[in-house]
């Protein structure tokens, strides 16, 4: 009798523990229709060491029903929220990686049940960069001091904070942080902008914590928008005074303007910066080098001003529409840090267009670009979309399989070239939120899917926009305080400029 009681004892016990697995309908209805679930993760592709894929059921009904199938095995949930575990995802991932998992949800209304469409989920042979980082930004255009700038694990959901505006900003003193760049994919190798109070290029460097002031008498501003060079310790950076207007019954509400800008090159254990050479009628912006380090890409609109000199800033915001950006690129000899002249690589201009933010894959074949009517800061622009030049016959393309009827704007590539990682408004039209989507090695990408969250519909309630996201090989080390220390207590060191 001891022993009966002791069986029925574990039994419950392995009850409490494990539950019991859902029952699927043996009698329903098959929906042609695929099933409404947010995020839309239905057919897309991605890579073998991704966080879970948690999404929710967005129908009403009675009860619900999902079932996960891979390799052989079945997992399955009554949940209206599905939300496999990070172990047993696991598991799905390594038993599918080159393959799929199958995916099937059903509805019950008034004791019916219905199975949706059933749909896959492709699981690619290759992994994705195990970090991520990014801007978090409130929409409003004046309480950017809660702006953080995070890191966030792909393989998980641990998130983490990098320095936040508030750790240095109270009554007296504010501060924005912006522009956060890395040496190909390194964590111990970058660099970020403090602006206003405190301010500085802060750049992390093999353990060595810097922060410098880049502006010198005969540049227009500081490093603004930055590209480090994949081996030498250089970064170049357009140089820009930008300004923003506000529209009232245009629905992009906001444009700012690039009213002059040019490109320098800041060498980082020198403190040493120089001036590339250029046209005082062009405006240059975004660099971005190539992965052989051989060349500098940029974009750059020709403007000539017809106004008098104390009208410069009004004519750009008058005439904003009439900017238009190509793309362009310079030859670089790291030996001797000559650059060469300017050679157009995408005359968007002659489209009626405007190209920028120019992104080369790590194997050197495609440049990814986004393009829009005109003007260069393109995450305001509804028209804006990502487009590819295949670099060896500099054929170019819309990206389809990737574009929305919304915001395309910010990318980066993988370090394998087999993903990008994009900032889309595709969802609600106000907030940009990252996309990540396969690319194969003839530039064809899949359909993109959005950052998993451990909880499914968290970004219809988060009013932050993710700006720049940048992929990571690891997780910043360097500690908030380390970084808030060196703004609060560290004069910025003034850089050299060499003529």
């Amino acid at each position: 009798m001891n022993a009966i009681f002791k069986y029925l004892g574990c039994a419950v016990m392995a009850a409490v523990l494990y539950g019991c697995t859902p029952r699927v309908p043996e009698t329903y209805t098959d929906n042609r229709e695929l099933p409404d679930i947010y995020p839309d993760y239905t057919e897309v592709t991605i890579p073998s060491n991704i966080a879970p894929l948690h999404f929710i059921v967005d129908e009403e009904a009675d009860a619900y029903i999902t079932r996960i199938s891979y390799n052989g095995k079945k997992w399955v949930t009554d949940k209206r929220e599905v939300t496999p575990g990070i172990s047993l995802w696991r598991d799905m991932l390594e038993a599918t990686q080159g393959k799929t998992i199958g995916i099937e949800v059903f509805v019950e209304h008034d004791g019916q049940w219905t199975r949706h469409q059933p749909f896959q989920i492709h699981v690619a042979e290759e992994t994705i960069d195990p970090y991520l980082s990014y801007r978090l930004i409130s929409p409003s255009y004046v309480t950017y001091r809660d702006l953080t700038l995070n890191q966030r694990d792909l393989t998980n959901f641990d998130e983490s904070v990098i320095y936040g505006n508030m750790m240095n900003t109270d009554v007296e003193h504010a501060q924005c942080i912006n522009c956060h760049s890395y040496q190909n994919y390194n964590p111990r190798r970058m660099q970020f902008h403090v602006r206003e109070d405190r301010a500085g290029t802060v750049i992390a460097y093999d353990g060595t914590l810097v922060k410098a002031n880049l502006k010198t008498d005969s540049l227009i501003s500081g490093g603004v928008y930055p590209a480090w060079h994949p081996t030498e310790k250089l970064i170049a950076y357009s140089v820009n005074q930008t300004g923003q207007t506000f529209h009232t019954r245009d629905l992009q509400k906001v444009e700012v303007q690039d009213m002059r800008s040019d490109l320098i090159l800041y060498d980082v254990e020198k403190n040493e910066v120089t001036r590339i050479p250029g046209d005082a009628d062009e405006l240059e912006v975004f660099p971005w080098w190539s992965p052989d380090g051989k060349y500098l890409y940029y974009a750059s609109a020709r403007f000539i001003r017809k106004d008098t000199a104390e009208n410069l800033d009004n004519e750009t915001i008058l005439r904003y529409k009439e900017i238009k950006y190509n793309l362009f690129r310079r030859s670089f000899d790291p030996a001797n840090r000559r650059i060469g002249p300017p050679e157009l690589v995408f005359d968007a201009a002659a489209r009626g267009k405007s190209a920028t933010l120019p992104r080369i894959s790590p194997d050197g074949r495609y440049l990814m670009f986004t393009l829009g009517a005109f003007g260069v800061f393109h995450i305001w622009h509804k028209d804006a979309d990502l487009y590819l030049m295949d670099l060896r016959i500099r054929q170019v393309r819309p990206m389809e399989e990737i574009n929305s009827d919304d915001v395309e704007s910010y990318h980066s590539w993988s370090s394998n070239g087999r993903w990008v990682v994009f900032s889309s408004r595709r969802y609600d039209g106000n907030y940009t939120r990252p996309f990540i989507a396969y690319i194969d090695k003839d530039g064809k990408g899949r359909k993109p899917f959005e950052l998993p969250q451990e909880v499914p519909d968290m970004h219809r309630r988060f009013m932050r926009s993710y700006n720049i996201p940048e992929f990571m090989d690891g997780p910043v080390e360097v500690t908030p305080q380390e970084f808030a220390s060196l703004i609060r207590g560290t004069e910025a060191r003034p850089a050299r400029q060499r003529n």
